[in-house]
């Protein structure tokens, strides 16, 4: 019995040993109650309606008809609202809904956004569950799948003349008649409209900051990196969201010309640039502009950079011992006290903090059927601790 109790004391005292730290909370007897947070943070949602919901109801910010109920309090979330479960539509919606209610009744919901968002935006699709295009099924009509069926499958001649490469030489093979179904299902134009700069989403996002600052705090999607760190909040927010403007404005005109057509992914975009300025020749005027854009964005943006807001995940990964003189600088330059990130889930799926809590890790995989993790929440209370709520 006595080396039976030996051996469950080692193995409690081997988990709390390698568990991550989680962090600083109120050690009171009585912890507080969602009711005294002033704020809450929120991590991915990932298509994950029905978990972002509850989680909503559990902390006070929503009733029963999901109508805000939080009072002055207010709530952050901080990006990757999309692809990968079925809910997305339903859940921006929401938030899109909770920004104006928290305002009139004196809260905030601030969204931010992330790497999903400008996948979305700009095109990049390859997480989005089919069940997100039968969203928007009812709202696609029949004129405007007619409409992008002859574009797409005219792009052949519609571009000639334009064009240097041959880069629709074989495009019949890959898009026609027959496959046109398979690779544009119903919904799918109407999701595209909704995420273009004329479409209710698209120009909902297009508005949303990629950092926000509150209270020493900064909150960003995937993470500050050094080379980031120097350009302060406000310069970052506007120039992604003239960059998201650029870059939407120059494909929106390539399709005009009948050049190309963003539904086909702005990867096929990216290989039909490559294709132009391989071709040697000069781009015809009408299209050097547009060109120009893309290829400056592409190229030089933070949207695609590795180390930019959106994809950077040095602060959650970085060795803590190592990168701590790095992170104390970054925090220096942008002038807070600490950092808040998602993007990137801790292997404990559970909010944690890293660099003595001055980075705190709050996606903890909420779209449980993908990443098997919970619905979490931070809270900040008024005397500026710290609290996990799930």
């Amino acid at each position: 019995m006595k080396k039976h109790l030996l051996l469950i004391l080692a193995v409690a005292a081997a988990a709390w040993l390698a568990a991550p730290p989680a962090p600083a909370q109120d050690t009171a007897k009585k912890r507080p109650s969602s009711k005294t947070a002033v704020r809450f943070a929120i991590g991915d949602i990932h298509g994950d309606y029905e978990s972002f919901i509850k989680l909503l109801g559990r902390l006070g910010l929503v009733d029963s008809k999901l109508n805000w109920s939080g009072a002055s309090r207010e709530l952050v979330q901080t990006g990757d609202i999309f692809d990968r479960g079925p809910g997305s539509r339903a859940a921006v919606e929401l938030l899109m809904k909770l920004e104006g209610q928290a305002k009139k009744a004196g809260g905030k919901a601030t969204t931010l956004i992330g790497n999903h968002e400008v996948m979305n935006l700009v095109g990049d699709l390859r997480y989005v569950d089919p069940r997100e295009y039968a969203s928007f099924a009812a709202d696609e009509t029949a004129a405007l799948r007619a409409k992008k069926k002859t574009s797409i499958l005219a792009l052949g001649k519609t571009s000639a003349g334009l064009l240097k490469s041959n880069y629709y030489a074989d495009f019949g093979s890959r898009m026609n008649e027959k496959i046109f179904p398979t690779a544009f299902p119903r919904g799918f134009f109407a999701h595209r409209e909704a995420f273009s700069l004329r479409g209710r989403i698209g120009a909902w996002l297009m508005s949303r900051n990629t950092v926000y600052l509150k209270d020493r705090n900064l909150f960003v999607h995937g993470g500050i990196s050094p080379r980031v760190s120097a350009i302060l909040p406000a310069k970052i927010n506007s120039s992604v969201k003239a960059d998201l403007k650029a870059f939407l404005t120059a494909t929106d005109q390539l399709e005009k010309l009948g050049v190309f057509d963003l539904s086909l992914g702005v990867h096929e975009l990216f290989v039909l640039l490559a294709g132009e300025r391989a071709a040697g020749a000069a781009a015809h005027p009408k299209l050097e502009t547009s060109f120009a854009a893309i290829e400056r964005i592409k190229n030089t943006s933070l949207l695609f950079a590795s180390d930019g807001p959106f994809w950077y995940r040095g602060l959650a990964l970085g060795d803590e011992k190592a990168f701590a003189p790095e992170v104390k600088k970054i925090l220096g330059l942008q002038d807070v006290d600490r950092i808040v990130i998602g993007h990137t889930q801790p292997p404990s799926l559970r909010i944690q903090g890293r660099f003595a809590n001055s980075v705190i890790m709050i996606d903890t995989g909420m779209n449980q059927q993908v990443y098997m993790g919970r619905a979490s929440a931070l809270g900040f209370q008024p005397d500026g601790k710290l609290q996990v709520f799930e």
